[in-house]
């Protein structure tokens, strides 16, 4: 491998490290002296009651009886380790690479810091009434509420974000220097792509019909005649936006994709061969596909098909729309990595849908709802399909219920973060989910969703973000997650030597 070159390191700023217990080392104690906390589940429409059964284990840093802070090591402007000698490396020198140091993973940054991602999704001005009115009395324009937002990210050791548009852009530039060099820091970023959602999006310009997705798997549409080329095209032109550009991570390729569901019941909800060699010849091309995988099967007739054959087939599509993207992206982009699709729901949990993602990509992104915290078993399988690639988690959250708008309760009654009951559980949720994160060797981080509250046209709030409706931080909740943000080297120190 060829020589780095010297990073640009700062001197570690004096941290704000975990309260140290006073015997941290006591082996009379246990390891964690864990919180419960309360919650409740949004299902079938309402509020379940209140339980802490799968929250009786909650992990903070304040509450660790053998962890002893330390910080003895220095970092570079991304907030990226300096000194860890990489085993192998993949990506451009220059930009943001994966390595690994002593069997774990890390995104090497661009000055060769070993950087684990600690981010925060949609770092943009709200669109809704109450945040046009808030933004319009407190900031005014962009560049004030950028000024004041870089410095909120970088004081609470938030290292990457996203713009988060639907149609992928850069930072706009009255607000990009101020997002991503706040003082002497660097910010990273990462943006979505929407290959195959925006083709849908299009498709009625493009071929004069829209695509009835609450019908088929939009997944069909991969193998339309125009697919290869209609994405080259928009790779072609998304790719200039970001050349060059050292704080860009690099590309999700979509979100949320249907390749599995609950049980493999519902076909518009997931892959299933039957669906699509039921599809109308205004799909045939996707047809043609399910066909030809019934002859090269040996499958004569539908009623043939097994469980077995349906997770091939699963497996044939997702390995085709992998392979498929990731040439096109590579093709026009040499710089940045391919950060998987974000998976969710129960694709993230099937073993050929994993594996053809990190066959083909970077690492394997995963958005992670539904769980008080990672599933150990889950964890374990993701070190087996991932293979030689890390994973990242790209989404998850909890939404308080002291969150208010003009002394009115939010109704918090969407998305899929549970409710807690404060601010300060929300924290302790966000400690407990990244401590067990941190405590695997081959996940680089995690992207928290979401930056702003959100405010729908019906006027129903939810508490998603580090900021209320009206701009003002969670002060309770962002000290939790700066206290874990900053401590992130110290303690992989800890589980690696423990």
């Amino acid at each position: 491998m060829a020589a780095c070159s010297s990073p640009e390191v700062i001197e570690p700023e004096k941290p704000e490290p975990p309260v140290i217990p006073e015997e941290p080392s006591d082996p009379l104690k246990e390891e964690y002296s864990y919180v419960q906390v309360q919650y409740r589940k949004w299902q079938n429409g309402t509020f379940q009651p209140w339980a802490s059964d799968e929250s009786g284990k909650t992990r903070i840093i304040d509450n660790m009886n053998w962890y002893k802070a330390t910080s003895d090591y220095s970092k570079t402007v991304w907030g990226g380790r300096v000194g860890l000698n990489p085993s192998s490396v993949t990506g451009k020198e220059g930009f943001f690479r994966i390595g690994q140091y002593g069997g774990r993973y890390y995104l090497i940054d661009p000055d060769n810091g070993a950087f684990i991602l600690h981010g925060i999704q949609h770092v943009r001005p709200g669109e809704s009434s109450p945040q046009e009115k808030a933004f319009a009395s407190k900031f005014g324009n962009e560049l004030k509420w950028s000024e004041e937002t870089g410095k909120l990210i970088a004081e609470n050791h938030l290292n990457c974000i996203s713009y988060g548009s639907k149609r992928i852009e850069k930072f706009p530039q009255t607000m990009r220097d101020n997002l991503l060099k706040p003082g002497l820091q660097k910010i990273a970023y990462t943006e979505n792509l929407y290959l195959l959602r925006t083709f849908m999006w299009d498709m009625y310009k493009n071929l004069g019909y829209a695509f009835e997705d609450d019908k088929y798997n939009r997944l069909v549409l991969l193998f339309e005649p125009t697919f290869a080329a209609y994405i080259d095209q928009l790779m072609q032109e998304k790719a200039a936006l970001f050349t060059g550009d050292e704080h860009f991570i690099g590309y999700f390729l979509d979100n949320e994709l249907p390749f599995a569901s609950y049980q493999n019941e519902n076909p518009q909800r997931g892959i299933d061969i039957k669906h699509f060699l039921a599809l109308p010849d205004r799909y045939q091309s996707a047809r043609n596909f399910a066909e030809k995988f019934m002859q090269e099967n040996g499958l004569a007739s539908p009623g043939a098909i097994s469980e077995k054959d349906q997770e091939n087939f699963r497996g044939s599509v997702a390995n085709y729309y992998y392979r498929l993207t990731t040439e096109t992206v590579r093709r026009h982009d040499q710089e940045h990595l391919i950060l998987g699709s974000r998976l969710h729901d129960w694709s993230k949990y099937n073993q050929k849908v994993v594996e053809a993602c990190a066959r083909y990509c970077d690492l394997v992104s995963i958005n992670y709802y539904a769980r008080w915290q990672p599933e150990s078993d889950f964890l374990a399988n993701l070190k087996t399909w991932c293979g030689t690639k890390p994973f990242l988690v790209t989404e998850f959250y909890t939404k308080a219920e002291d969150a208010s708008y003009q002394g009115k309760r939010y109704s918090n009654t969407d998305g899929g973060g549970w409710l807690v009951r404060t601010q300060n559980n929300r924290g302790e949720f966000y400690q407990n989910f990244t401590l067990r994160l941190l405590e695997t060797k081959n996940c680089v981080g995690w992207i928290h969703f979401e930056y702003n509250d959100e405010y729908s046209t019906d006027g129903k709030a939810v508490n998603k973000g580090i900021v209320s409706l009206e701009y003002t931080p969670y002060t309770l909740f962002l000290s939790y997650m700066r206290q874990m943000n900053s401590s992130v080297h110290s303690l992989i120190d800890y589980y690696d030597q423990k």
